[in-house]
């Protein structure tokens, strides 16, 4: 299989990917994306890891081939793990079985919550959502940005096939410089990066930071419109034409409505998640009937 190097380093990685794939069953009609014995990662299982992820963190995973089949490759390990201690009784031993009581007790708890808090139908309304941009102004403030689109050409294999692929990149970069050139249909036509090649080759707004060394050299000397390339890359050449460029400054409201709504009605379900609890609390009253074992409970796992 081809590895595309994108136009952006890995940002979503290790621990924060696994800790996310926690479903461990699937429709039995999902699609399997991939297979390992008798362990499986589904195309469901995927998409409602990807939806747990911000739209640029989606991105960013999304254009990065590697990343995503390593996080396929650790979910498969982890299931083969788990079918092995399932084999074994692991899920029978006492220390474990308190555990798996102690996580079920927190999902309840956490769902319950959820729903005794919930924000009301109309939180945030316009005019506190834009309080609240108005308030975290700094949140919002983005570095320059620049609005890349791209044709890629993979070059793996042997010096000939490198030497093949240079000429096909040369080709595009010709036809994507000639006057009344279509970059979105040359690259829907000619790109091997099938997700970008889909938009006619786009690849958003990216910071100069988000970008490969090799990329970012080429960029930062256009100006809108103009195309550069070949780059060439560690998987390949990149045909990029820069569509637009963004100065530094605070994202637009309409930009960032979704997402302060999405924050500020998070915000509104855990201050009155606490708030439930402490009625709770105060209603039913909480007293420390015993000081003296408290004390030993502290000496005891000091």
């Amino acid at each position: 299989m081809r590895k595309v190097l994108p136009l952006i380093h890995r940002a979503v990685t290790g621990a924060a990917l696994l800790a996310a794939l926690l479903p461990l069953h699937a429709l039995a009609a999902d699609l399997v994306v991939a297979r390992s014995g008798k362990a499986t990662v589904t195309q469901q299982e995927l998409e409602a890891f990807l939806r747990t992820l911000d739209a640029p963190a989606r991105q960013r995973l999304a254009a990065d081939k590697a990343t995503l089949e390593n996080l396929v490759k650790n979910r498969l390990a982890q299931k083969a793990v788990l079918a092995e201690a399932e084999a074994k009784g692991w899920t029978k031993r006492p220390e474990v079985a308190e555990r798996v009581r102690e996580a079920q007790e927190s999902v309840v708890m956490r769902s319950y919550l959820e729903s005794v808090a919930e924000p009301p139908q109309g939180y945030p309304s316009d005019a506190e959502l834009k309080a609240a941009y108005t308030a975290n102004a700094a949140a919002f403030t983005v570095p320059r940005l620049y609005h890349l689109a791209q044709v890629f050409i993979a070059a793996d294999g042997g010096e000939a096939a490198q030497a093949r692929a240079r000429r096909q990149a040369d080709e595009v970069a010709r036809q994507a410089r000639a006057a009344g050139a279509d970059f979105a249909a040359l690259a829907k036509s000619r790109s091997q990066e099938p997700r970008s090649a889909a938009n006619g080759g786009d690849n958003g707004w990216l910071a100069e930071a988000d970008m490969i060394a090799e990329i970012r050299t080429a960029v930062t000397a256009l100006k809108p419109g103009a195309v550069a390339g070949p780059v060439r890359s560690g998987a390949g050449f990149h045909v990029l034409k820069l569509v637009a460029v963004r100065e530094p400054g605070q994202l637009p409201f309409d930009e960032v409505r979704e997402r302060l709504r999405a924050t500020l009605r998070q915000q509104y379900q855990a201050d009155a998640a606490q708030q439930y609890l402490k009625q709770q609390v105060q209603a039913q009253g909480a007293d420390v009937l015993d000081q003296a074992a408290l004390d030993g409970v502290i000496s005891a796992v000091r």
